[in-house]
């Protein structure tokens, strides 16, 4: 009896699966043309939910008796990995994935399945199996480190992060290493409930990565994926002489004290360049050598000194209305670089101006 509740628990999570990923593609549809990251979604969605229908060959007579044509069917799912790399390689590097890529990619997996079909023989369905693993960790740990790069990247160069930062990736990879594994274990040894799990899991993945793939925008990163990143800058930080920066460094402070550029929430390190006539390499030595800090730490600094002001003298106004009035984009964003800079979050601080 609880080997049928297991099998019909699988049938069941299975179908709503292949539900979630047809439905998903139909919601995907009209934002294709969004960006290649959409587009590879998109794609990869369709293609997702072609491998849970496949399944349906399991339920055919003969199919599992029938060592061959059962391998051979699973071994369709290996397709799954360079298929979530092209998507999380675009991700972390808007614009990487090109036709050719994706096919060499793709290609790997694709003859060792038409290998195992020719020749099919125990060691080559090994051979599958043991490629798409250790495929799959490497991927995931590429894409760890370079989505830690990225966001490096941003942090340098924008004022705010949400939207563009991908942290969520790094989330999403320890989860999608835990897919992996099942699968691989799945494919030595079958079982109702790990099949269950599987396709549960799968689907709370990838209903992760399209709820943080729509709030996502794309921000070219040069040299995100490769593994010794050219430095393309005019001149080496190294050799610049701290009387480089002398020329803006009181442009810089009147700026941000007097014009309050920060005010603007999209403000980023190209438009405070221009506005003290340097460019982005000087700008950006000074605030990570010199002031050891980053672009999104520096502008926000400013921002959380002037609503510590606020939060005391306009008691009226609320914690959002402040926030926007800083050039915070969104209360989330203002109460984790408040409690960075004041070491308590907004609401306390008032309370304890309050209380003293």
């Amino acid at each position: 009896m609880i080997t049928a509740f297991a099998e019909n628990l699988a049938h069941f999570v299975h179908g709503a699966a292949f539900m979630f990923f047809v439905s998903t593609s139909a919601r995907l549809y009209p934002l294709r043309n969004r960006d290649n990251m959409m587009r590879i979604l998109f794609v990869s969605m369709i293609f997702i939910a072609f491998l849970e229908l496949k399944d349906i060959c399991f339920l055919i007579p003969g199919v599992w008796a029938d060592s061959y044509v059962s391998d051979l069917v699973m071994g369709v799912d290996m397709l799954y990995v360079p298929v979530m790399a092209l998507f999380m390689f675009e991700v972390i590097s808007p614009g990487w994935v090109r036709k050719w890529r994706a096919v060499g990619l793709l290609m790997p997996s694709v003859v060792l399945l038409l290998v195992y079909a020719f020749y099919p023989v125990e060691i080559m369905f090994k051979a599958m199996i043991v490629y798409a693993v250790v495929f799959g960790c490497l991927v995931l740990a590429i894409v760890f480190l370079a989505s830690s790069r990225y966001d490096n990247y941003i942090r340098n160069n924008f004022s705010q992060l949400e939207g563009v930062s991908v942290s969520w990736v790094r989330r999403v990879i320890l989860a999608l290493f835990v897919c992996l594994a099942l699968w691989a274990i799945l494919m030595w040894k079958a079982s109702w409930w790990g099949d269950a799990l599987f396709y549960g899991v799968s689907i709370v993945i990838w209903m992760l990565i399209y709820h943080f793939s729509l709030k996502h925008a794309v921000v070219v990163s040069p040299g995100t994926l490769k593994i010794f990143p050219l430095r393309e800058k005019p001149v080496q930080p190294d050799d610049l002489p701290p009387e480089s920066y002398s020329p803006f460094v009181n442009k810089l402070q009147t700026c941000m004290e007097e014009k309050q550029l920060f005010l603007n929430s999209r403000l980023t390190l190209g438009d405070v360049a221009v506005a003290i006539g340097t460019n982005r390499t000087y700008l950006s030595d000074y605030l990570n050598r010199h002031l050891h800090t980053s672009f999104y730490e520096y502008v926000n600094r400013y921002r959380v000194q002037m609503a510590r002001g606020l939060l005391i003298s306009e008691e009226r106004r609320s914690l959002a209305e402040i926030a926007e009035r800083c050039g915070f984009n969104s209360l989330s964003t203002f109460n984790r670089a408040f409690l960075r800079e004041v070491g308590q979050t907004p609401a306390k601080y008032v309370k304890n101006y309050r209380t003293e």
